[in-house]
């Protein structure tokens, strides 16, 4: 939708006003579930998700317009309309495919916050919980400012490759500096760099949206979304084994930090289908960026 929406040299910043506000959910979903489940019961935020999820859909499907133009629609089939079909069609088109391998990589590294934090912060640094909760508090108000104010003005500026080249980097070094965080202080230290890394995201969705013709976005998005999925179904089997692995008490080397060092080792990798991806679009990259802007 946004790609129908927009024009490629504005994509960035709807982009990052999408993560901006996945940021203010992150910060008020919580707060909103625990004062539910305290005062209702453990069920009460379950039926309240329902109750968003399905005013959700009702306002997309009876406020939202049809954003895809007529010439552009295609005649639905099932052999296209899941996630494998979606990843047969990319595969024909290299372009596309090496950022959606990046997309996939990048995502499978980023879970280690959602699947370690928590066990890592009350491991490494005692904390209770209300301190991990005011440390991811502070996570999702820096996601929500850096996407929704941020993002734009940087791909702006930089162009979308150079910017997500750049939010790649600052994960990979956040993601290492938590891995040998050794006091509560550098943890939180970090936090606003780590959230600088969120323009990677909305320049990656921006990139891909660029190269992909008109009648695909939805399927982009699609297979997008399919592999964030499947990185949220096998990263956490990975990343709590390797948190476990160096944290128990007869570990060979103690080193709580493993499963950040791990996911920066496999966001660096992602430069290396991201420069393919370039490659591969050079012109088109340079055709649909918007100019770096002087203010």
């Amino acid at each position: 939708y946004i790609a129908d929406v927009t024009t490629p040299e504005n994509r960035g910043r709807a982009f990052g006003m999408i993560g901006g506000a996945f940021g203010v959910g992150f910060i008020l979903g919580p707060a909103l579930g625990g004062l539910l489940g305290e005062y209702f019961g453990p069920r009460a935020p379950f039926f309240a998700a329902a109750a968003l999820s399905g005013v959700n859909f009702l306002y997309g499907l009876f406020v939202l317009p049809e954003s895809l133009a007529p010439e552009n629609r295609r005649p639905f089939r099932l052999a296209r309309a899941n996630p494998f079909g979606a990843f047969r069609h990319f595969a024909r088109l290299p372009q596309v495919g090496w950022f959606l391998v990046v997309i996939g990589v990048f995502g499978f590294a980023s879970n280690v916050y959602p699947v370690t934090w928590n066990f890592h912060g009350a491991i490494r640094y005692g904390w209770s919980e209300g301190q991990i909760g005011a440390s991811l508090a502070l996570v999702g108000i820096g996601a929500a400012v850096v996407q929704a104010g941020l993002a734009g003005t940087v791909i702006r500026r930089l162009g979308a490759m150079r910017t997500a080249a750049l939010g790649l980097s600052v994960n990979a070094v956040a993601m290492a500096g938590f891995a040998f965080a050794g006091a509560p202080w550098m943890a939180y230290a970090i936090i606003p760099v780590s959230s600088l890394g969120g323009v990677a995201s909305p320049a990656l969705n921006t990139i891909m949206s660029n190269v992909t013709p008109a009648n695909a976005q939805g399927e982009l998005q699609g297979a997008s979304a399919s592999l964030l999925s499947l990185a949220m179904i096998f990263s956490p089997l990975v990343m709590s084994q390797a948190l476990h692995a160096y944290s128990r008490d007869d570990a060979p080397v103690h080193f709580p930090g493993a499963a950040f060092l791990l996911a920066s080792g496999l966001t660096c990798l992602c430069a290396v289908p991201f420069l393919l991806g370039i490659r591969a679009n050079r012109a088109a990259l340079l055709a649909a960026q918007a100019e770096p802007s002087p203010t």
